[in-house]
């Protein structure tokens, strides 16, 4: 979430109440199975008996999103297929508009890419954090029933059998959904996942093999500053069923979308971060072919056509321009945008929010839109436009280093009024920077702050401050190289700030060292740099005597 509030935003409570979580150690309930139709139906859940876990894992495996069938294969570790990602999803989820609920039916293969074996595997349940909105019903490793833990988002499933290293396994989830109301408060800034009279958005709605960095798995325990997501690619296919919903009922989605019939779709999203997609009997779709032939969609409402002193604005067509201008800087400066479209929601709820191929912006900056560029509706969508890059294509550790893509996608809002509207430049820094006193230090984790307004001032803002002080050090040649260089080391895995650092060539560790004295807590030179002098030291080759 990008939660850059307007001043009377400021008196935000610090954390955020979660409940609801099952902190016992917990076994799968008892539930009668029966043959029917060809395929396993468990009475004890309304799912459809279409989805069940092994005809999912089936078609995971038959159409190439995973490895070899397991009855086909005598070990889970032949074809290892190493240049595809080690988490692929397929899932049926059945969506009961009129209740705003779904229940879902979900396969993970997975592969272990480690050097040693694991002896658990680890899902992180975004959905669990808000009491009522998950209920897991079955979970199964290779077709077996198991046991789990599940603590707020950290779903433990211990292994009877270790995951040997270059080995698979199949993970099977039927769950229920119920996402809450999109209301007011800190809880209506979590609106990805929930729903308003209008609206269903399901963000990060299904599990996902948590991230492994330096031999652990990597999850955060949510609260209601910032976000705690560590989130490595996978490839996804999901299939979206809904009943009781109007003729005029709309998906938005990232990827491939296929209709397959009235209410159905199938959605192919491949090497991505995440999944989302919402959902409205009252959009409004503007699409727009770019040159590059990437497709753009805005999806809004009415409200988004407003009038003001006698003259018509449509906040969804600013949205469309500025969005293919963004995507066309972007591409030229940071490297070329990686899919075939681009999808924008206009949503019911504050701000925005970055998914792979799809945002959010909030409803309220396309209602109060005024025209032209100066204005929260262009900044929040160039602001989650450029997190196509700094999330999507570089990921990060958004809880302990939430600079590596807050900061950046900042100061790109800054690079899009510079080239587009530079008349502009000096209100931009008052508007989002100078008007709120930031301090702190850039390299801050969630964790420190009491309100999100600090939070914002030290990452975001501090952020901006630093990266333009660093352009400054050494020239905007050398920095847009630093950012293009920082990409293509970063593309597809999950950064730290050391990665960030050592793009930084030698000669300019110099011309940035005051900056790092004033804008970071970590500004050790061997803490940022020693990494890369130990590696070339490791591997130099040693003299003759």
């Amino acid at each position: 979430m990008r939660p850059m509030f307007r001043i009377f935003h400021l008196c935000i409570a610090s954390t955020l109440a979660l409940a609801g979580c099952n902190l016992a150690r917990s076994s799968l309930p008892a539930a009668t199975v029966e043959a029917g139709e060809g395929r396993l139906r468990l009475q004890t859940s309304p799912i459809p008996a279409t989805a069940t876990l092994g005809a999912l894992i089936q078609e995971v495996n038959e159409n190439g999103a995973g490895p070899p069938p397991a009855e086909a294969t005598p070990s889970r570790c032949v074809d290892a297929e190493e240049d595809r990602p080690a988490r692929r999803v397929r899932a049926d989820a059945h969506i009961d508009y009129e209740t705003k609920s779904a229940d879902v039916a979900q396969a993970i293969v997975f592969h272990n890419r480690e050097a040693l074996p694991l002896d658990a595997i680890v899902l992180d349940v975004q959905a669990n954090q808000w009491e009522g909105s998950f209920q897991l019903l079955e979970l199964t490793v290779n077709g077996e029933t198991v046991a789990y833990e599940l603590n707020l988002n950290r779903l433990e499933v211990n292994l009877d059998e270790p995951l040997a290293a270059g080995c698979w396994l199949e993970l099977g989830l039927k769950f229920r959904l119920q996402p809450e109301e999109i209301r007011d408060g800190l809880r209506s800034y979590r609106g990805f996942f929930g729903y308003s009279p209008r609206q269903l958005n399901l963000g990060h709605f299904l599990p996902t093999v948590a991230a492994r960095l330096d031999g652990d798995w990597r999850i955060h325990e949510p609260i209601g500053i910032g976000e705690q997501v560590v989130y490595d690619v996978g490839d996804w296919r999901v299939n979206v069923s809904v009943d009781n919903a109007a003729d005029t009922l709309v998906l938005a989605a990232p990827g491939t979308v296929t209709a397959l019939g009235a209410a159905t779709w199938d959605v192919e999203l491949l090497n991505s971060r995440d999944f989302a997609i919402s959902l409205s009997d009252a959009w409004l779709r503007t699409e727009l072919k770019l040159a590059n032939d990437v497709t753009v969609e805005v999806y809004s409402f009415a409200d988004a056509q407003i009038y003001a002193n006698g003259i018509q604005l449509d906040g969804a067509d600013h949205v469309l321009q500025e969005t293919e201008k963004a995507l066309d800087l972007f591409g030229r400066v940071f490297g070329a945008y990686a899919r075939d479209r681009f999808v924008v929601v206009q949503g019911d709820f504050p701000d925005g929010m970055e998914f792979t191929g799809l945002v959010f912006v909030g409803g309220a900056w396309f209602t109060n839109f005024d025209g032209g560029p100066q204005n929260y509706l262009t900044l929040i969508s160039v602001h989650e436009i450029a997190h196509q890059w700094w999330y999507a294509r570089v990921g990060s550790d958004s809880a302990l280093n939430p600079w590596l893509d807050e900061a950046l996608a900042t100061y790109s809002e800054y690079l899009y009024i510079e080239e587009h509207y530079p008349v502009y430049k000096n209100w931009w820094w008052t508007f989002r920077v100078a008007s709120f006193f930031p301090r702190g230090t850039v390299d801050s984790d969630v964790y420190e702050f009491a309100t999100a307004r600090e939070y914002i001032n030290a990452v975001y803002l501090r952020g901006v401050q630093m990266l333009h002080n660093l352009r400054v050090d050494i020239g905007d040649e050398a920095f847009f190289e630093l950012l293009r260089a920082y990409l293509s080391a970063g593309d597809g895995q999950i950064a730290d700030p050391t990665l960030f650092w050592r793009q930084l060539p030698p000669a300019q560790r110099d011309l940035t060292q005051a900056t790092r004295l004033e804008y970071l807590r970590q500004h050790d030179d061997d803490a940022l740099f020693g990494a890369i002098e130990n590696e070339l030291t490791a591997t130099a080759p040693e003299e003759s005597p």
